[in-house]
């Protein structure tokens, strides 16, 4: 399959672009699509064979779930159930924006059984990226996207991420910008009280307590019973994860440096840039994740890229210092863990 590469912004006729597209999309192909968050491997979520394709080209267990983007509340009329009160002011506050409800579906609503894996509800999210909404407009198509990766590695924030795994298993990659926010959507499961957070993200516990109030969404982890089926996208299967092993170091900095003396470049080191002094001397791949540890936002939007430059590289080992949790950071420490453990 010859990949067709698009770039919406540079082109002199975004209507034929999108009509293309309209047509792509009903004829059961993938489109690579840049969101806020990372960028999505996106299909007609009505379309069965469609969506099938979408498992098969990321290599991913047909019993994870996917997320349906769509661009107005009344595409939803039909589909999943968002009248309770806690959802409508969640739905103000964060959409468009990088918030995944798990919402009760409606009977009949024509969405492929393989996108929801089986389940009785279904993931939406409306993405605030111009691309992305242009796209979701122009087409009115209610689109299936996970991230536009192989399954089980670091998600793509660039076009080059997406162009690099996928080339030559989807039919078109949409070339952007690199994403802004860098980490997947906070999923938030709706269908119970307290609500639970599936998956952490760039809108935390506290944003939404904020609207909804103290006490009024749990950590899945508080709730999740050991045998329960994946909700959401990134709870159930190896995530994130580089070539090389990720080391979490549970040891001083000076004894890590002391330890990578003695590497070369087939090792890296994952720090941070007010750190650098201290690293000069060493021979191994250092990468720096932000400024510091309070410097949340750029460490969400650096950590995926980091850890494809290292398997550009060919390193075999990568080694991180713990970082304190916070409540800003929730979602950063929840990737690293998983790219750590490999689960």
């Amino acid at each position: 399959m010859e990949t067709e590469i698009i770039n919406i912004s540079k082109s002199e006729s975004k209507e034929e672009i999108y009509s293309k597209l309209t047509e792509y999309y009903k004829r059961g192909k993938l489109v690579a699509i840049p969101t806020e968050t990372v960028y999505g491997l996106s299909a007609n979520a009505m379309d069965d064979e469609a969506v099938s394709k979408i498992y098969e080209a990321k290599g991913r267990p047909s019993d994870n779930p996917l997320i349906v983007h769509f661009y107005e509340m009344s595409q939803l009329d039909n589909i999943v159930d968002y009248s309770d009160e806690n959802v409508k002011k969640l739905i103000d506050k964060f959409w468009p924006g990088p918030m995944t409800l798990i919402l009760n579906v409606k009977e009949n609503n024509g969405i492929s059984k393989k996108v929801t894996a089986g389940l009785n509800t279904l993931a939406v999210r409306m993405p605030s990226n111009v691309t992305a909404r242009e796209l979701l407009k122009e087409t009115k198509v209610l689109l299936a996207a996970p991230s536009a990766n192989t399954s089980g590695k670091p998600s793509p924030t660039k076009f080059e991420h997406v162009y690099h795994d996928l080339n030559g298993k989807i039919d078109v990659i949409i070339e952007d910008e690199q994403s802004d926010i860098g980490l997947e959507s906070t999923v938030i499961d709706c269908t119970r009280y307290p609500l639970v957070i599936a998956r952490p993200g760039d809108i935390t516990k506290e944003d939404i307590e904020s609207v909804l109030g103290e006490g009024s969404v749990k950590y899945n982890e508080e709730v999740l019973t050991q045998d329960a089926a994946p909700i959401s996208p990134g709870m159930k299967y190896r995530h994130y994860s580089p070539e090389a092993e990720l080391v979490l170091f549970n040891d001083s900095f000076e004894n890590l440096i002391n330890i990578l003396k003695d590497k070369n470049q087939k090792t890296g080191f994952i720090t941070y840039k007010e750190m650098e002094s201290r690293v000069n001397d060493l021979n191994v791949s250092i990468k720096y994740l932000a400024d510091n540890e309070k410097s949340v936002e750029q460490s969400n939007k650096n950590l995926y890229n980091i850890l494809r430059e290292f398997d550009e590289e060919k390193v075999e080992e990568i080694f991180i210092l713990p970082i304190g949790e916070t409540k800003e950071n929730k979602a950063l420490l929840n990737r690293l863990n998983k790219a750590i453990s490999k689960k």
